[in-house]
């Protein structure tokens, strides 16, 4: 018995021994297999990161032995960001500096610190003002739509405009010296304006007649959605019987945002998703059991855009929602925005679509009710158009 014993245990130490043995060659092969394999990617790597940047090279030693002048090497590697971005030939794809990005992510919140106005360099090279902040130093100081900025504390918007730019924003509390030009004149004003934090107002409603509510959207903003929930609450307590959302002219925002302010008016379930370009998907609107049960209609027309169509198309697929106006703009793909070590970029990421409809990238959502804007009238013809679809809804109804 004990002999017997003594062989099993032999034999089976023998056959581990020679185990542990050819697994071990077959792991320093496959080892080396793969070590080998990961050493020819790098040199490929290598060799493909050569080739990219030999023009680089030679650009650079160009520009170093001949340039007229000492060149800023900062601003270079920004320019040279931002051109590989441009290169991707996307134009919602964005590479932001450290300062751009501050910017950025304060315009998404729809918080600023500054005077309240929103500019765009005009063919001289002034800051023409676009909109004014309700409720900031801009709108105090009777600023308005048109007028011209020339200068903030003496640095002339046509001679430097980035950095009149960044000096406007200023901190929240400072005072800073502004040159206005006013709206259809030539006359000048020198301003003192203090900056302070202001929350852009994005949502708006009143009760029309009819007991129709009329919630217009501009922009989908972090503070949306606190707008939203407060304009809803009071259409709901004034009575109303449907609800017209405007989002003509809405180029858009955060997705987070746009969630949010659904919620209270889809059914329950996974509504939206983003599909990338290896085939997966994720979904990106998802509601609650809690649901506003009630006639909709949407205002849109060929500036809505992004995340208002998406707001649009859920409404259409999910809640009934009547379409009322123009054709959409057709911008059915999504942004991410990353940081970098020192700036950030922001990218297209994916397409997105509901649950129900295709994405409707580069065709838009037709309307249900066609109504184009007529610049003649006398009223807003297109919300009469809305008001119109949406009470017929209403009393069919109630039929």
């Amino acid at each position: 018995m004990k002999g017997t014993i003594f062989v099993q245990k032999k034999i089976s130490l023998s056959t581990v021994i020679s185990m542990i043995a050819l697994t071990a060659a077959l792991t320093f092969i496959l080892t080396m297999a793969f070590t080998l394999q990961v050493f020819n990617d790098k040199v490929s790597e290598v060799d493909r990161l050569s080739d990219k940047y030999q023009r680089l090279e030679e650009l650079d030693a160009t520009v170093s032995e001949y340039f007229y002048r000492d060149a800023e090497e900062e601003a270079i590697v920004d320019m040279m960001l931002k051109g590989y971005i441009a290169g991707l030939d996307d134009p919602y794809s964005t590479y932001y500096t450290a300062e751009e990005l501050e910017a950025y992510e304060d315009n998404t919140a729809g918080v600023y610190v500054g005077i309240g106005v929103s500019v765009m360099r005009d063919d001289e090279g002034y800051a023409s003002i676009q909109s004014v902040m309700s409720g900031g130093a801009a709108e105090k100081a009777g600023l308005v739509p048109g007028d011209t900025i020339l200068s903030v504390n003496g640095i002339s918007f046509s001679s430097d405009y980035e950095k009149a730019i960044e000096t406007i924003r200023g901190e929240e509390g400072e005072e800073i010296t502004l040159s206005v030009r006013k709206a259809n004149t030539e006359s000048t004003t020198t301003l003192k304006l203090v900056c302070a934090q202001v929350n852009e107002t994005t949502v708006t409603a009143e009760l029309l007649d009819n007991h129709i509510g009329y919630i217009r959207i501009t922009k989908f903003r972090t503070v949306s959605v606190a707008q939203f929930e407060t304009a809803l609450h009071d259409m709901m307590a004034a009575g109303a019987k449907g609800i017209i959302f405007d989002v003509r002219d809405d180029g858009g925002g955060m997705l987070d945002a746009l969630e949010q302010m659904m919620d209270p008016l889809l059914p329950e379930g996974e509504l939206a998703f983003a599909y990338e370009k290896d085939g997966s998907s994720f979904p990106i609107v998802e509601s609650d059991a809690e649901m506003l049960d009630m006639p909709y209609a949407v205002l849109m027309n060929g500036n809505t855009a992004s995340a208002a169509e998406l707001f649009a198309c859920l409404l259409r697929d999910y809640a009934d929602a009547i379409l009322v106006g123009e054709k959409s703009f057709g911008k059915g793909i999504m942004q991410t925005t990353f940081p970098l070590s020192d700036g950030g970029v922001t990218l297209t990421t994916a397409t997105y679509a509901t649950g129900k409809s295709e994405c409707y990238h580069g065709v838009g959502l037709e309307p249900d009710v066609l109504s184009v804007a007529d610049a003649e009238s006398q009223t807003d013809n297109q919300l009469e158009d809305a008001v119109n679809a949406l009470l017929d809804r209403i009393n069919s109804n109630a039929e």
